[in-house]
């Protein structure tokens, strides 16, 4: 080999490893982002929760937005608004609305399994929509996953589990509205950068929520919010909602789709572990059978669908 080549090899490779160290980050953020929502949740109610994180988390998409760019423009059509203002609803406001009450019902385990059946999700509606045909090797691996759901949702919570099957619906729920703006940000990504997008999206998402969450932050006994809630709710909105992304938007530009899908499989095991460390929780059969059940349809359904092509492993459900 040249040593032209040798000093070329050199800077790749660095870069490479820095960007799955950074992907591997940002998976350990999503993950224990599911924790620091349950300790926030021992002192704000749901809808309270969900304001305050998606509202705090616009005005720094906003502050970041501004210090790099300027204020980003706001002269769009109506059809640009429209499809913003969808996703908007569909992956800030209404995905808050359940995933935050969800996980007031349910476990760290539970909720970071049901994360994973984003994709599957975003599959079903896309083939609902005529986008994405369904196909027998699909279809297995969407029903071994659902069995594995089935499974959770049929569980009699053990002691200290803190799972409830009223909150796997609701995370359910999330997930299905959260695949929508998955298919919608397809639609719209090649239009805008990252940041812009989340800009708009999480400043309409974050005003589209106050007429369903301003009574319930009005509500807050903000003299007594202890110390580990507040800590709780900025992990939220720094590390779950901006950093994160901003990670993720930084590996795509420098991994093969297939080295940053392949991340999500460590999720649900992460937030496991963590779960199981800082709150206690404990993992029944049941859960171990199902978890297993639900990342195994998840990958055979990835694999009949090309194997990383799709980044809907990722994109679907983390916010």
């Amino acid at each position: 080999m040249s040593g032209t080549g040798e000093v070329a090899a050199v800077p790749d490779s660095r870069h490479h490893r820095a960007a799955e160290a950074m992907m591997l980050a940002a998976t350990f953020f999503w993950a224990s982002n599911i924790v620091a929502g349950k300790v926030a949740l021992a002192a704000f109610s749901a809808l309270a929760l969900a304001q305050l994180r998606m509202g705090a988390a616009a005005i720094l998409y906003i502050a970041a937005y501004a210090a790099w760019r300027g204020l980003p423009p706001l002269r769009l059509g109506r059809r640009p608004w429209g499809l913003l203002a969808a996703m908007a609803l569909a992956g800030i406001t209404a995905n808050q609305i359940f995933y935050i009450g969800g996980l007031a019902k349910t476990s760290v385990t539970h909720a970071g399994l049901l994360q994973a059946i984003g994709p599957i999700a975003v599959l079903l509606l896309s083939a609902a929509m005529g986008r994405e045909a369904l196909t027998a090797r699909k279809l297995v691996g969407m029903t071994v996953s659902f069995l594995g759901v089935a499974l959770l949702l049929a569980e009699k919570p053990a002691s200290g589990s803190g799972a409830h099957w009223t909150g796997d619906v609701l995370l359910i729920l999330a997930g299905v509205v959260f695949a929508y703006y998955t298919i919608l940000t397809k639609e719209v990504a090649p239009r805008y950068d990252p940041l812009t997008l989340n800009v708009y999206v999480f400043a309409l998402g974050a005003l589209f929520l106050i007429p369903f969450c301003a009574l319930s932050v009005a509500r807050v006994p903000w003299a007594t919010i202890p110390l580990q809630a507040w800590l709780g709710l900025a992990y939220m909105v720094l590390f779950g909602s901006l950093v994160a992304y901003l990670i993720y938007a930084f590996a795509l530009e420098r991994l093969a789709a297939s080295n940053v899908a392949a991340f999500a499989y460590l999720q649900p095991v992460m937030a496991a572990l963590l779960g199981i460390w800082l709150l206690g929780e404990r993992l029944s059969t049941s859960v171990v059978i199902g978890g297993a059940l639900i990342m195994g349809g998840l990958y055979l359904t990835e694999r009949a669908r090309g194997g990383g092509r799709h980044l809907d492993h990722i994109a679907a459900g983390k916010i």
